[in-house]
């Protein structure tokens, strides 16, 4: 046999690379990794960022809002002060032409207080003088 004829199988012949187009390589795929961290990053951010604005807005038109509403609340609140304060309580109703009724047309609400005898009003007044 000789070395011609005799050739091993299985073994593949590979390309040889030089160092430099290994070193191309290398910093290609390092600038595409950094690219595409960088883009990622970047639409991270500017996602964040967005979101972080509707929130900042959202808040600000609840704030406003809220201001609206108390102020609305305390109007209402003073309102009814004015409403409960005796000055305007006597200016709605003439307390100077009311009349005493009679004693036989009064009506209260038990039989037990309709059928008590009531003591007339000059001798309480006496009474408590």
């Amino acid at each position: 046999m000789t070395s011609i004829d005799h050739i091993k199988k299985g073994v593949k012949i590979t390309k040889k690379t030089t160092l430099r187009t290994e070193e191309r390589q290398t910093v290609k795929s390092l600038l595409i990794t950094l690219a595409l961290m960088i883009i990622t990053l970047a639409g991270a951010f500017l996602g964040l960022t967005s979101q972080n604005a509707q929130k900042g807005y959202a808040l600000q038109q609840e704030k406003l809002k809220n201001e609206y509403l108390e102020n609305m609340n305390s109007s209402i609140t003073i309102k009814i002060n004015e409403s409960k304060s005796f000055t305007e309580i006597n200016s709605k109703f003439d307390t100077t032409r009311m009349e005493e009724l009679d004693s036989e047309l009064k009506t209260y609400v038990t039989n037990e207080d309709n059928s008590l005898e009531k003591p007339d009003t000059e001798e309480t007044n006496k009474q408590v003088n």
